[in-house]
């Protein structure tokens, strides 16, 4: 993709991405600092781009990964100005909490759906059958260590994907 064709893209699809990013911020001026975000991103990846058909689907991609990248800023900025009021620290109030356990939540579903398929069923085997890793061997007809193997780089490969999230 070109830079030229970058510009058009964004050109093509501002309103809609105007109207998403308002509709979550209720904001003009915040509006527009992130539309200026979605596009230095998409610049920046332009060079190895290849949208492969899906031009709007990818622009929605980074405006809600700026969106979500504002929140944890925000959420962030914000317990630091409490604990820098108070001079001790204090839990996110009960919004904040929720919005990042939601979206944490979100982030471990995504992470575990990407997970190759021996590991991903070792995982829901253990977390939403609670079977026990002798039990998930016997039934996946796996050896024990290997089933042991397999939970182990899954909970790396899971952990990688969450690094953000520290």
């Amino acid at each position: 993709m070109s830079h030229i064709a970058a510009e058009q893209l964004l050109a093509e699809h501002t309103p809609a991405l105007r109207n998403f990013l308002g509709a979550r911020c209720r904001d003009d001026d915040l509006t527009a600092e992130m539309l200026q975000e979605v596009a230095a991103r998409l610049v920046t990846a332009t060079p190895r781009l290849s949208l492969n058909g899906n031009a709007r689907g990818y622009l929605f991609r980074i405006a809600a990964n700026v969106w979500r990248d504002h929140l944890r800023h925000e959420l962030v900025r914000r317990r630091a100005a409490v604990v820098l009021e108070s001079g001790e620290p204090r839990f996110a109030d009960a919004a904040d909490a929720r919005l990042l356990e939601g979206e944490l939540t979100a982030a471990v579903r995504r992470a575990v759906q990407a997970l190759p398929p021996a590991q991903r069923d070792v995982v829901e085997l253990r977390h939403q059958s609670g079977l026990t890793f002798r039990e998930i061997a016997e039934g996946l007809g796996r050896p024990l260590g290997t089933v042991l193997t397999q939970m182990r780089a899954a909970l790396a490969r899971i952990s990688a994907a969450l690094e953000s999230y520290r």
